[in-house]
């Protein structure tokens, strides 16, 4: 659970952390956050409106809240100053559950980590995209609970609102996209003498399958990777270079390859 600080913070970053003045409706934050949404949080909210930071307009039965223009800057102060440590926020922060954090060079990066999962699905991790765009996505990874060779993907962007699931089908199913994807980095790393593939190679074989802004090839190297099939191998420009490790889906079982990574 977040304290009441925490909360806040959040809350005010909703509102104007992106530099955009935001107006928030209550039935939206109960619908985001779900089973997320604790007393704290009514806590937090009471406290802004009590303090004369945010403002709450009512009408036709439906509550929303903006910020007060004339406690901006104390907005903004509440937002980047961390209570644990007394001092505003300048150095790289990692906050609780990932609500904000700030990198070194005071650049405010937010994830949104309340947002509906896929039905049946196990969260398994976080893959990052690598290269450091101001709107970089997460791609938050996750196993079927009754088949751990069928994976789903929900792509979260850094603004409030809602995530896309992405599914990507089982490794066992040779029509899914995960499988088709496999044989495309088989094929590619076959046909190069170097046995090396970007992500290019992969949309080029098969761009069905990699889907739109290659969301699924990206989706699947970073399942291939996480569960040993290729390995990182140097870059080509901005694009990581990955190298078949010679371990394939079939040689050993799922629950074989989970075992090791958790050790």
């Amino acid at each position: 659970m977040l304290s009441v600080h925490e909360w806040k913070r959040w809350f005010l970053y909703q509102l104007i952390g992106e530099g955009v003045h935001n107006a928030i409706y209550h039935e939206h934050i109960v619908r985001e956050l779900g089973k997320h949404y604790d007393s704290n949080l009514d806590r937090a909210l009471r406290d802004l409106i009590d303090d004369g930071i945010i403002m709450l307009i009512e009408s036709r039965k439906n509550k929303k809240y903006i910020v007060n223009f004339e406690s901006l800057s104390e907005a903004q102060m509440l937002m980047s100053f961390d209570k644990n440590t007394k001092v505003q926020k300048n150095n790289k922060i990692h906050d609780h559950n990932n609500v904000n954090y700030m990198t070194s060079t005071n650049e405010k990066r937010f994830v949104q980590p309340y947002l509906p999962e896929p039905s049946g699905y196990v969260y398994w991790f976080d893959n990052e995209e690598n290269r450091k765009f101001k709107k970089q996505s997460v791609y938050r990874i996750y196993f079927k609970e009754t088949d751990k060779t069928n994976f789903a993907a929900q792509l979260i962007t850094k603004t409030i609102g809602s995530s896309k699931i992405i599914y990507m089908g089982s490794i066992n199913d040779p029509n899914s996209y995960i499988s088709r994807l496999w044989r495309a980095v088989l094929s590619v790393s076959e046909e190069n003498n170097e046995g090396t593939i970007i992500l290019q190679h992969i949309q080029d074989k098969d761009r069905m399958a990699c889907g739109n802004n290659r969301q699924r090839g990206k989706i699947a190297l970073s399942i291939f990777k996480k569960l040993g099939y290729i390995q990182q191998s140097g870059f080509k420009g901005n694009s990581i270079r990955f190298k078949v490790s010679g371990r394939k889906p079939y040689s050993i079982t799922l629950d074989e390859i989970f075992n090791l990574k958790t050790k």
